[in-house]
């Protein structure tokens, strides 16, 4: 699906990623764990094109992604949904919706027709402007608009910051249910110990902008590992 390789990239004159290598197969849920300021949200970033590639290659299956821009890489089925969702707060929920649709905007109807039933709560409130939704509402609108896009990759930020645990769970369910049924790829910047174990397959421990280690959700003691890793006690 993916491939990292010798990544570097940074923001104007300041490196941040240094020599980041990585592969996601089809399917694959992998987690960025980290302390704020590593490189988690910057890798990406990168990834979306948002952010210039200094040296190294990121591929999507045969096809290298480098100087490719963020529409292109939409279209070659990145998603994307960045910390702080983005949303068009003015618009209605439909209306975000529809924005979501790059891939062809003959087909709206049906893909948003496709993300209300897995977000039925979305359904009474797509008259509403988006800056008037809950947190965890705009968190489901900006998952929802990504996945318009019919990516079979998405890059997930921080999804549960602020958000009640009834929406996290709601969300966890989702992407189980995506990653089964069409074998969706992801890579998730999350702080939350138990969201990441909860869906993915492996946790890529990010320091100083490279990636130093690997850790696995199923083996014994990974847990307390992560945590003593970005510095939480207990």
């Amino acid at each position: 699906m993916l491939e990292v390789k010798g990544l570097s990239s940074g923001y104007g004159r300041v490196p941040v990623l240094r020599n980041v290598e990585f592969s996601l197969a089809d399917g694959e849920c992998i987690g960025l764990l980290g302390r704020n300021g590593m490189g988690k949200t910057t890798l990406l970033r990168a990834i979306m094109g948002e952010l210039p590639t200094w040296s190294g290659e990121i591929r999507k299956g045969s096809q290298s992604l480098n100087g490719k821009n963020t529409q292109s890489r939409a279209k070659a089925g990145i998603g994307y949904v960045p910390q702080g969702k983005q949303l068009f707060k003015l618009l209605t929920v439909e209306e975000n919706l529809r924005m979501g649709c790059v891939k062809d905007f003959r087909s709206a109807k049906a893909k948003i027709a496709g993300v209300l039933e897995l977000f039925p709560r979305l359904v009474r409130l797509l008259d509403r402007q988006a800056g008037m939704l809950s947190g965890g509402e705009q968190q489901l609108l900006a998952l929802g608009r990504c996945l318009c896009g019919d990516p079979d990759l998405i890059l997930l930020d921080e999804p549960t910051e602020g958000i009640q645990p009834s929406i996290c769970d709601e969300i966890i369910e989702v992407l189980i249910r995506l990653r089964k049924e069409r074998n969706l790829s992801i890579i998730l910047v999350e702080q939350d110990i138990d969201f990441l174990w909860s869906i993915c397959d492996r946790i890529l421990a990010v320091d100083k902008g490279s990636v130093v280690k690997t850790i696995d959700p199923k083996g014994e003691g990974s847990t307390e590992e992560a945590k003593a890793f970005i510095g939480i006690e207990g």
